[in-house]
Formats: C-alpha cells, sequence, structure tokens
C-alpha cells in the first residue's frame, strides 16, 4: 500500500525548457584619474597648497636681501612668518586668477621655462641660477606659476582702477586765516578760483592735478572733496596749522592719471584688494 501510495503522489517527468541566453554587452572600466602627489606643506589657501620647501627657500631669500642691504637678520621664526605671509599672498593672485581662467597654464609654464633656457644660454645654466637661488625644478615651476597669475590679476584690478571717478582739484592755502577769508569774499563777487589760485602759488598754480580716491586725503576730508561738484569749493579747512579752501574743477571717470598718482593708487588699490581677499579667504595652517 505504502508503495502504490508513493507511485500515485510522484511528479511527472518534466523535460526542461531551455532558456534563451543574451550575449554580455562588454563595459569599459573607466580609468581614474591621477591624484596630484600633495608635496609636504606649510599652509593651505582657498584649497591650493604652499609647499615647505617654497617656505624653506622664500625664507633664504629673505635672510639673503636682508644680508645685502646691511639690514638687522630678524631670527628664523620671524623670517619663517614673513615668508610664509608672502606666499599667502602670492597664493591668494594664483586663486583668484585661477578662478578667472587667466592663471598660466602648463604650456605657457613650459614656453617661459624654455624661453629661460634660450636666454641664459641653456637649460643647464637655468638650472645652477634655481641651485643659486634656492630653486628646485618643481618649486621654481610653482613660483612661476604664481608670478605670471599676480602679473594676471594686477593688470585686472589696474584696470579697473582705471575707470574710477576722479576729480581735478585745485588749492589755495595760507597760514593766515584772514588770506583764505579774503578768498571767500573774492569767490562771492564771481572772481575765479583758478586764477587767484594761480596768483597765490605761482610755481604749480594750486593744480594738485587729478585723482582718484583713497591716494592723497584722509578719509574725511576725501569725502568733503569729492561729495562736491564740480565748480564747487570747500569750506576753509585748518590741517596740519594751515588753512586751506579745495575747489573741484571738473570730475571724470577713466581720466589719465599723472604717473606718481597713478602709482599711489595702483599701491592703495594692491593694498586693499589684498585685505579682503585675506578676510574672505579660506586659509588653513599646518
Amino acid at each position: 500500500m505504502i508503495l502504490l501510495m508513493l507511485a500515485g503522489c510522484s511528479v511527472p517527468h518534466v523535460e526542461p525548457t531551455a532558456t534563451p541566453t543574451e550575449e554580455p554587452v562588454p563595459t569599459e572600466t573607466p580609468i581614474p584619474e591621477p591624484t596630484p602627489t600633495i608635496p609636504p606643506s606649510a599652509a593651505r589657501v582657498n584649497g591650493l597648497y604652499i609647499a615647505i620647501e617654497d617656505v624653506d627657500g622664500k625664507k633664504t631669500q629673505l635672510r639673503e636681501a636682508y644680508e645685502q642691504l646691511g639690514e638687522d637678520i630678524p631670527d628664523d621664526s620671524a623670517l619663517r612668518e614673513e615668508a610664509l605671509n608672502d606666499l599667502i599672498e602670492e597664493t591668494l593672485f594664483l586663486s583668484a586668477a585661477q578662478l578667472r581662467g587667466i592663471a598660466p597654464d602648463d604650456h605657457e609654464l613650459d614656453t617661459q621655462t624654455q624661453a629661460l633656457c634660450v636666454k641664459l644660454g641653456s637649460c643647464d645654466a637655468l638650472k645652477n641660477w634655481q641651485s643659486q637661488n634656492h630653486y628646485s625644478a618643481e618649486s621654481f615651476r610653482r613660483a612661476l606659476e604664481r608670478e605670471g597669475a599676480a602679473a594676471a590679476m594686477r593688470q585686472v584690478i589696474f584696470d579697473e582702477l582705471k575707470n574710477a571717478e576722479q576729480i581735478h582739484v585745485y588749492r589755495i592755502w595760507s597760514y593766515r586765516r584772514a588770506d583764505l577769508n579774503q578768498v571767500l569774499e573774492r569767490l562771492n563777487m564771481g572772481i575765479s578760483f583758478v586764477d587767484m589760485a594761480r596768483n597765490y602759488d605761482e610755481v604749480t598754480g594750486g593744480d594738485m592735478s587729478w585723482f582718484p580716491r583713497g591716494v592723497l586725503f584722509s578719509q574725511d576730508l576725501e569725502d568733503k572733496i569729492f561729495n562736491l561738484e564740480a565748480g564747487g569749493h570747500t569750506d576753509i579747512l585748518e590741517i596740519d596749522g594751515a588753512y586751506n579752501i579745495f575747489y573741484v574743477a571738473e570730475k571724470q571717470t577713466g581720466h589719465a592719471m599723472d604717473t606718481q598718482v597713478e602709482q599711489l593708487a595702483q599701491r592703495k588699490a594692491l593694498s586693499d584688494w589684498l585685505e579682503e581677499q585675506k578676510k574672505s579667504a579660506d586659509i588653513e595652517m599646518f
């Protein structure tokens, strides 16, 4: 009975059905981009590393510069701080230039290096120069990159300065307030400020030339002068024991500056730019 029951419950034999298989589609294994080797670093500025090698080289250059100038050489810690600060500023220029897409690329750096080889007579001569000035081939290339980026960013900053508002100012001054009271009386009578200024100063005619903000005056005095319309003048202002009246002859954007004024304006613009960059930069010391 057990055998009969087992026979009745057995599952009928079924031939397996072949399942069609698809050929696997070959896939390409992505080749990872090589990760640049980060040199032992002293700091990182906006994601850009400052190599310890560069700090040490800059420190030695500074020490030799102090020696050549006959000045007292700061201690090692102060030299390192000065070197690192210089490199941080240079790296801020590089970071900004990269964001604008105007930093030198590998091709430009190769071209500059080759041009230096030609200028010095051979690439061996360039290597000797690098060694004498405390550069390795790698640190020199990094310095070349920073220098090129800084030059590009300085040009951007100077071009923006050319579009700044400028004023053409004349001045009459005297150590006696009574003289300036007399000037005000004549101005009220309609006499030309420029004509009077020429009488007071036969050398310059009282002409202070054209200049933008941030060059010649304190913030308070600058605001008083720049807030004047063309043809307007200040009240009598006492400055360092002398009495002054300033007159704005013209206002214009993009006027050419005298060489000395332009140099002062450029220096001030660079200083202001660096201060703003330092405030907003991501700077990490190691």
